[in-house]
């Protein structure tokens, strides 16, 4: 495991009042797991779950298949107003 990927990290929505979470990917040595907290979100974070993120730093999606590059994908600076991925641990 390369050293400062979060091992936890929450997927978070504005709304009225601000930033909340409304789910949690969580890095176990099982592989990378998904907790939907609101489920008017359950597509979109499933959708990363599954379907990929961006790894910028090699230009291609990433799936929860490799859990390394993946959490380093969530975490990526992304330019987001209404979502963002913050480290939890």
């Amino acid at each position: 495991m390369m050293s400062g990927i979060p091992r936890k990290i929450g997927f978070y929505a504005l709304q009225p009042g601000g930033m909340r979470k409304v789910a949690e990917y969580a890095w176990t040595d099982a592989g990378v797991g998904i907790e939907v907290l609101d489920e008017k979100y359950e597509r979109m974070a499933r959708g990363y779950f599954t379907e990929g993120i961006l790894l910028q730093r090699i230009g291609k999606l990433v799936t929860a298949e490799h859990p390394e590059l993946f959490m380093e994908a969530l975490v990526e600076p992304r330019n987001m107003s209404y979502y963002d991925f913050r480290p939890e641990s």
